[in-house]
């Protein structure tokens, strides 16, 4: 906790202040994971403070298609994410995607609403909505290829709550996907853990998702602006997930989750059709 503490200070020292980051070996920044000042250590990912600007996140679970997706969003969106300067992606034959990724990003000053949100006023938490209603508009009509799943990656799996642990796909386009999730549902029909009113999935648009649009995944800096970080489970997917996503979540941030949905598209089929099928993505997730 202490070395948590010490890594948001910028009276801190830290290993990489006033290096060119672009000119710093890769072996270095490889040690310096394991001993710069520990931001975040979580589940397998793991985030280290490089300087007073610039953080560096990776761990078994790290894959290069978050650093890719964050690119994307950078250039077609004008939503605030932390800028990507280096990947690294060393192969490995230990690990759970064979590889072991490392990038290099900003570090974003501020705190997340999950500490600060009870703190806030009711003008600021309806200016803090508001930009998150932005975001989610954003990533709704940004140009994207109709090519699913995560970005640049077509070899790897889908993640976040609408997959199982251990994925979905690679998908070859949406109509895969809608397979994908219609035999899921057949499972939970099967079971009879999903009633068989529900009707098959049918989906018609695929857009930028991040599926983790959370009050721990949002940092507020000093000048107000809103950020949204951890683009681990993002991707390209069916319209209508991120919603569905959220109202999964409502029961975390009650006030924040429906001051929001005041403020965007309701996709309430597509939110019930993915709650019927949780039996398929959890205890029945092997079954074929």
């Amino acid at each position: 906790m202490l070395c948590q503490v010490a890594s948001r200070q910028s009276r801190t020292k830290f290993p990489l202040d006033g290096y060119n980051i672009i000119k710093v070996p890769d072996e270095t920044l490889i040690k310096l994971f394991k001993t710069a000042p520990l931001l975040h250590d979580y589940q397998g990912t793991r985030i280290v403070r490089l300087s007073r600007t610039l953080v560096l996140k990776g761990g078994e679970l790290a894959r290069p298609c978050e650093a890719e997706i964050m690119k994307l969003v950078e250039a077609k969106t004008s939503i605030p994410v932390p800028q990507v300067h280096r990947v690294l992606n060393i192969k490995r034959q230990d690990t759970f995607f064979g590889c072991r990724c490392y990038f290099v990003m900003d570090f974003i000053e501020g705190d997340t609403l999950q500490d600060c949100w009870e703190d806030l006023s009711r003008a600021q938490r309806e200016d803090v909505v508001s930009q998150v209603a932005s975001m989610f508009l954003a990533l709704q009509s940004a140009p994207v290829p109709q090519q699913p799943g995560p970005v640049d990656c077509q070899l790897c799996k889908a993640k976040g709550c609408w997959f199982s642990d251990i994925g979905g796909g690679p998908f070859r386009d949406i109509t895969a996907v809608e397979a994908w999730f219609n035999r899921k549902l057949e499972i939970c029909q099967s079971f009879k853990q999903a009633p068989s009113t529900v009707p098959p999935f049918c989906f018609d648009k695929l857009v930028l998702t991040h599926q983790d649009i959370a009050l721990r995944n949002l940092i507020l800096d000093p000048k107000g602006k809103v950020w949204l970080i951890d683009w681990g489970d993002a991707g390209i997917y069916p319209e209508g997930f991120e919603y569905a996503a959220l109202a999964a979540r409502r029961w975390t941030a009650v006030l924040f989750t429906d001051m929001l949905f005041e403020r965007i598209p309701k996709h309430p089929k597509m939110e019930w059709q993915l709650s019927q099928i949780m039996y398929a993505l959890t205890s029945g997730q092997w079954i074929d």
